[in-house]
């Protein structure tokens, strides 16, 4: 059934706001929208300031996370850029390394095995572990020396992927060399993992303080001209058959990184 209800009300909003048109045309609206207005004015105001406060935080907010995440980012940048750093810096130190060697190569065909130091044997430290062995053509007897020709020692044993190094200053390393100067003839021994010392030099033979010592070439693989060291004092007693000498080797063997270990010698 038809219903003039909401027709009614239609009419009566048209009426309402042609009313209201009419007050508004006359100016009669004035002093109640000016009441109105003031009365929720302190309300508007609270609310535009909460909204401002707000809009400020939230804008403070994002601000920071958009600078923590510059931030990180900048580190990762700063981290990357570290790394390639290092990495150039180990690569010129290693060049560096090579043609130091290769430099005193230049009179023999030498063929070298470029070793990193991994580290020291557990129980005596006097052995050196390095990150070659049989399948880089590693064997036991071979020489390992520093860019500078300084005898490190002699491999001791062979594995697959390491091997072990006998340093010079072990009790049982024993080397065949020769004076540089005087052409002294003798053997080196390493002293309680402390110190070398020249040996089995007779008494009527000369040897100077410091002159170096040289490996004679003797020694199986061993090749002649490694340097020991020098010699930093003699040692003679009345009525005894030999002299013998203490040697300084300028190498550092506790902070080793690299060393050559020398695989063939040519003529």
């Amino acid at each position: 059934m038809f219903s003039p209800k909401p027709f009614k009300n239609l009419f009566l909003i048209i009426a309402v706001i042609l009313l209201l048109i009419f007050f508004n045309s006359r100016g009669w609206l004035e002093t109640p929208r000016n009441l109105v207005f003031k009365i929720s004015r302190p309300f508007l105001l609270v609310f535009q300031a909460s909204g401002d406060f707000l809009a400020e935080k939230l804008s403070f907010f994002l601000t920071i996370g958009d600078l923590g995440r510059e931030n990180q980012a900048l580190k990762n940048e700063n981290l990357e850029l570290l790394k390639i750093n290092t990495a150039l810096k180990e690569t010129a130190k290693e060049n560096d390394f090579l043609r130091e060697r290769l430099g005193l190569s230049k009179e023999k065909e030498e063929e070298l095995v470029l070793a990193r130091v991994a580290g020291y044997d557990s129980e005596t430290n006097q052995y050196l572990i390095i990150d070659k062995g049989q399948k880089d053509g590693i064997k036991e007897g071979l020489a390992a020396v520093t860019a500078g020709n300084f005898l490190v020692g002699k491999v001791v044993e062979a594995n697959s992927n390491f091997s072990k190094i006998l340093l010079v200053f072990d009790q049982n390393s024993v080397i065949n060399v020769i004076s540089q100067e005087t052409r002294t003839s003798g053997i080196v021994k390493g002293s309680h993992g402390l110190t070398l010392f020249l040996e089995m030099v007779p008494m009527d033979k000369e040897i100077k303080k410091d002159e170096f010592v040289l490996t004679s070439g003797l020694n199986d693989f061993l090749p002649a001209g490694l340097i020991l060291g020098k010699i930093l004092e003699i040692i003679s007693k009345e009525n005894e058959i030999f002299q013998r000498a203490m040697i300084e080797s300028p190498v550092d063997f506790k902070n080793l990184e690299k060393i050559f270990v020398i695989k063939k010698i040519g003529i």
